[in-house]
């Protein structure tokens, strides 16, 4: 997918008004502030229906507007094109359209606008708690796979039943019965992130021995299905999974009844990510957990592209500001001409070149080629 022009009125401190942009490396040179992020935000908006970074959608709004808007126009691998586009209003819905037809909710555009954004943030992801990996590997299968997108929604709707259910003190008949609907969907779940989790491994590992990797990285998913003392024994079949499911529901049923909340289930499940066996989060040094951080981004594009059997847009914030040469040149070798990628950076880069790369300068919001 190439992004050929860019339409914003009122987002955020970006100047109103379009864009075009080179097919092939697109550098955004500014100071901090200027609104370099704003435009990889409202690009990348079009990914999943939302903000990477807003916590509500009227953030998007410039100061002493109403409402906001940006437009896409997107040519894909095969010939054809899209226009996405979204507005957003304080008083309002939001509104996300593709070739002028309305979207009746955010997941239609599952897989139809395919890019990846990586920047400094990304590094919560290895160092941070688990819902930031949960929510990766959730956000990534539900890209390629409309039953992982069915499968993560209806576990949600099940576990925010059964939370109000507990909530309410509900009798046994009824928690019961939230029981079976939370477990159906949270085994499916399971399985599907722990296939998501191993075919990511092996991208990871593949890139890792690609760029030379000094160091032995793996990752495995770990559910509350069993207890510690169980860790070695893998519960990997659907029966053994429910079963297992329905055992340590009835373990912490005394616990959750008091507590108003569920306390066992993919939505408390981690992602390992290790090193020569060892805990990377806990052991790893900040240089390899930021190696690590890139060698998974790297998965991720490479994944999505063989999934969706289209390049993605890759966008990268001030990453080249942020990380070590070393890294750096790795992170490099994703600017190989095949995809469309946009670059900001505070400083002018020098050491960077790819044929036909056009740089702009952004100011105050604005944006103008350099």
């Amino acid at each position: 997918m190439r992004v050929q022009r860019f339409l914003s009125t009122n987002f955020r401190n970006l100047a109103s008004g379009e864009i075009e942009f080179a097919p092939g490396l697109n550098f955004l040179v500014g100071e901090n502030g200027q609104g370099k992020t704003n435009l990889l935000e409202a690009v990348y908006f079009f990914r999943f229906g939302r903000s990477f970074r807003a916590a509500a959608d009227t953030e998007m709004i410039h100061f002493d507007e109403t409402f906001c808007r940006a437009e896409v126009d997107a040519s894909f691998s095969d010939g054809h094109s899209e226009t996405f586009a979204f507005s957003v209003e304080h008083k309002g819905p939001k509104t996300i359209k593709v070739d002028g037809q309305v979207l009746a909710r955010r997941s239609a555009l599952a897989g139809r606008f395919p890019a990846v954004l990586f920047g400094p943030a990304d590094l919560r992801i290895v160092s941070g708690e688990p819902d930031h990996r949960r929510r990766f590997f959730d956000m990534v299968g539900t890209m390629t796979e409309p039953a992982y997108l069915r499968s993560a929604r209806d576990y949600r709707r099940a576990l925010e039943q059964r939370n109000a259910a507990l909530k309410a003190r509900a009798g046994r008949d009824e928690i019961a019965a939230w029981n079976e609907r939370l477990v159906e969907s949270g085994v499916d779940l399971i399985a599907r992130r722990r296939e998501l989790v191993a075919l990511m491994e092996i991208e990871m590992t593949a890139h890792a021995g690609e760029v030379h990797s000094p160091f032995d990285f793996a990752m495995r998913y770990e559910t509350t299905l069993h207890d510690a003392a169980e860790h070695a024994a893998e519960i990997t079949q659907e029966a053994t999974l429910t079963r297992a499911f329905h055992d340590r529901l009835a373990e912490v049923a005394r616990e959750e009844a008091r507590r108003g909340v569920t306390l066992v289930g993919p939505h408390r499940d981690d992602v390992l990510f290790s090193m020569a066996g060892q805990d990377l989060r806990r052991y790893g040094s900040q240089g390899q957990r930021r190696l690590f951080a890139v060698l998974l981004k790297m998965a991720e594009l490479s994944y999505l592209e063989t999934e969706l059997r289209e390049p993605c847009v890759l966008l990268l914030d001030d990453v080249f500001s942020e990380f070590d040469a070393s890294i750096m040149a790795r992170l490099q070798r994703t600017l190989d001409g095949t995809r469309q990628v946009f670059v900001t950076s505070p400083v002018a880069i020098d050491d960077v070149h790819a044929p036909g790369a056009r740089f702009y300068n952004v100011s105050k919001g604005s944006i103008s080629a350099a």
